[in-house]
């Protein structure tokens, strides 16, 4: 099906890598007409040469180019001035998550931009994952029944996140980081997976182990949602390999996800026997094991597809900013529960 993406502008602000990650991507999705700023004159330089497009070294020279929309991949601070300069030169906005480090001016900018009748959307990849979706389907027709409690995991080691820079320099150990906002995304699919928004929230920190951080590098969250669910996550910098998991227990079975860097494994077990059954997602294959080198970037692919077809086609991101702020609102009433040592609600 052909797409109308070819007349569209748009920009890319911060050129780490996940800006250029989505620099790939929306060339990918035939989007010709890009322009990208960042205040590294290098890193900016190297990049305009390498995809062939323009460069912008300050927001109002960047601007004055006219986005029809803007994808912002900077420091979380910075997030909600920077979008309020877009909507104001009329551009829509993605923002990478979490939408801002803390709630101020947050508001403000949604009901600009909805004022404006321009499009938010929040960065929340996860929620285009294979994996994630088969879940969330699973859950849909009930196949163990009603959920009765759920344990979420998340965590990797910094120091090896990404070989041949300095993890000392990196934004998330400093203030405004650390794992709670950054493993938002652990307690945005959470929201998502059951239509459920949460009620309470308890959280206990620590900031242990040999990485030194400015915040907290392990965060045990215990939530609980407006159905009565009663979830448990684990996060942290600490364990020495990428692991993130999430296993929910029903009346009838329960069911499991595991994910890392080289493959998305699924179980579901019942009640009535103790052999494990393997899911089936692709009809070209017998396993749920999925091969995610192969796989990892599809679900950045779509979230930012999702989000053109939001401005093309005139309809809401699945991840729109309300949604955004619901997830912020979630990680920052833990940071307060943590400081407070005390169940806050919601």
């Amino acid at each position: 099906m052909k797409n109308n993406y070819n007349n569209l502008r748009s920009l890319i602000i911060g050129c780490g890598s996940i800006g250029e990650r989505h620099l790939h991507n929306i060339k990918k999705i035939g989007i010709k007409d890009i322009g990208i700023l960042d205040t590294n004159k290098t890193r900016v330089n190297s990049l305009s040469k390498k995809y062939s497009v323009k460069k912008f070294y300050d927001l109002d020279s960047a601007l004055s180019f006219k986005p029809d929309f803007s994808i912002i991949c900077t420091l979380p601070e910075s997030h909600i001035p920077i979008a309020n300069s877009c909507i104001n030169s009329g551009s829509h906005v993605f923002v990478e998550k979490p939408l801002s480090s803390n709630l101020k001016g947050v508001i403000p900018m949604l009901k600009k931009a909805k004022t404006k009748k321009l499009k938010v959307a929040v960065g929340y990849n996860l929620r285009f994952d294979k994996g994630i979706n088969l879940l969330k389907h699973k859950l849909q027709r009930k196949e163990i029944g009603r959920p009765l409690s759920i344990l979420i995991t998340f965590g990797h080691n910094i120091k090896f996140w990404r070989p041949g820079t300095n993890y000392k320099n990196h934004y998330i150990l400093k203030k405004g980081g650390g794992i709670i906002l950054d493993g938002s995304h652990e307690y945005d699919y959470l929201r998502w997976l059951f239509e459920d928004e949460i009620k309470s929230v308890y959280c206990q920190t620590r900031n242990i182990g040999s990485i030194k951080t400015e915040t907290e590098s392990f965060a045990a969250i215990i939530l609980k949602t407006k159905k009565g669910l009663i979830a448990n996550l684990n996060i942290d910098y600490l364990r020495p390999f990428y692991e993130r998991s999430c296993h929910i227990i029903g009346e009838k079975g329960s069911l499991r996800w595991e994910y890392n860097l080289t493959k998305s494994a699924w179980s579901t077990y019942t009640q009535k026997v103790n052999s494990k059954v393997t899911l089936q997602l692709l009809s070209k294959s017998s396993s749920a094991v999925f091969n995610n080198i192969v796989r990892v970037n599809d679900m950045y692919i779509n979230e930012i597809r999702n989000f053109v077809e939001s401005i093309t086609l005139n309809k809401k991101p699945l991840v729109d900013g309300f949604d955004g702020l619901n997830t912020l609102r979630l990680g920052v009433a833990a940071l307060e529960s943590a400081k407070k040592k005390k169940i806050i609600s919601l």
